[in-house]
């Protein structure tokens, strides 16, 4: 039971609008010192305090229910710390016979959820495909032209080190054949059949691909002068702009479940390339981003990964049913992706309709039917609905969805 405090706090807080808000938390932490080494105590004592900060200021609660008849109500209450720990500062240190204690105070970003409201943590499997380049000819000067596998290769790897994410690079498969239409190509009955004859049967949440528009110089001219002078000078004039060359591109999310297309962005940004037309550095390597452009398109790519992160996060997490049985239903989800006894998904039954051109789209329908998680084990996990599954027509390869 909340006494009447709890309710009033837990009422602002939940008023509070969806956005990052960035606190200033001082919290205290410790560690045992071992071997008299205590620069390993200090540190170890400042990630304790750091964790104590985080839980103390990034507290996220989401509710299913919020008021009723003017009585605040919670029902499936979740608490977890969202707070990221930055400009850390030492303000007490002692040492209590083998125990070092330190507090600490530090600016802490609280992250308090989703716009659309979503709210789940379950780890989303991604499926990052090539990039392919509108004009292949623009990757000769430099010799870029593994950038269409390696820039999306890059972001499936940055992917895998942030958490709730596992990202598979499917660099070497294109979705989009005809890059100059895309993303009009949906893929085919949001199944990823092309995919998955590709890359083994792969199954994930969501698929990341793009298109490079464009990698050409700004000023055509700049490797094209014939003039010995000309070209001398501007070749001394290297922070002209002569020497800006583009780096632009589109990039696409499709729901990995249904094939639909869920967003798309489009990138832009430009850097010096100094380089005489001869030399050849290779995308992604140390030649490269010695060179003012390679800088401006890591830092892009560094963008691209931020934006995409925040979005999947706040995207559905969908999992397959593999098998049904009266009340009792299978999903090919667990463990890994972060499941426990009694959660709560959505059944949608998926179906197939055809557009007046014949044209192939996946259709979901809510059932309105609650699978609750029984049994979890690492890669699937098995549940039961209130009726027969029979009754609303569920079948193998229909989808469970948490929001």
């Amino acid at each position: 039971m909340f006494n009447l405090v709890q309710k009033l706090i837990l009422a602002c807080l939940l008023l509070l609008p969806l956005s990052a808000q960035a606190v200033v938390v001082e919290a205290q932490g410790q560690a045992i010192i071992a071997n008299k080494d205590i620069n390993s105590a200090r540190e170890a004592a400042i990630r304790d305090a750091s964790q104590q900060a985080s839980m103390q200021a990034a507290v996220y609660i989401s509710s299913s229910q919020v008021v009723r008849d003017g009585i605040l109500e919670i029902d499936n209450m979740q608490i977890s710390t969202l707070g990221q720990v930055s400009n850390i500062e030492i303000v007490d240190e002692k040492v209590v016979g083998n125990t070092l204690f330190i507090r600490i105070r530090a600016d802490v970003l609280i992250d308090q959820g989703c716009h659309n409201g979503v709210s789940n943590s379950y780890t989303k499997s991604i499926a990052v495909t090539a990039f392919p380049l509108l004009k292949l000819k623009q990757a000769n000067l430099g010799g870029l032209g593994t950038v269409s596998n390696v820039f999306p290769a890059q972001i499936a790897q940055l992917m895998n080190n942030k958490q709730s994410f596992v990202a598979h690079n499917a660099g070497r498969l294109n979705l989009h054949p005809q890059p100059e239409f895309a993303p009009t190509n949906q893929l085919d009955d949001g199944a990823l059949s092309s995919m998955q004859q590709t890359a083994g049967q792969l199954n994930v949440n969501y698929v990341v691909s793009g298109v490079i528009r464009d990698m050409s110089m700004m000023d055509p001219r700049t490797h094209a002068e014939k003039n010995y002078l000309i070209d001398l000078y501007n070749t001394l004039d290297y922070k002209s702009k002569r020497h800006l060359r583009n780096f632009e591109i589109d990039l696409f999310i499709h729901d990995g479940m249904t094939g639909h297309l869920v967003s798309q962005k489009h990138y832009q940004t430009a850097g010096l390339w100094n380089l005489d037309r001869t030399i050849k550095t290779g995308f992604n390597t140390a030649g490269f981003f010695k060179q003012d452009y390679g800088k401006k398109v890591k830092q892009l790519q560094k963008t691209i990964l931020e934006e995409l992160q925040h979005e999947l996060l706040c995207e559905p997490f969908s999992t397959m049913i593999t098998q049904v049985e009266d009340r009792n239903i299978w999903i090919n989800s667990g463990k890994q992706q972060g499941l426990k006894r009694g959660d709560k998904l959505t059944i949608y039954r998926k179906s197939t309709y055809y557009s007046p051109d014949m044209k192939a789209t996946t259709q979901l329908t809510n059932t309105k039917q609650t699978l609750v998680i029984d049994d979890v084990q690492m890669g699937s996990a098995s549940g039961h609905i209130s009726s027969a599954a029979a009754s609303y027509n569920i079948r193998p390869g229909d989808l469970a969805i948490a929001r």
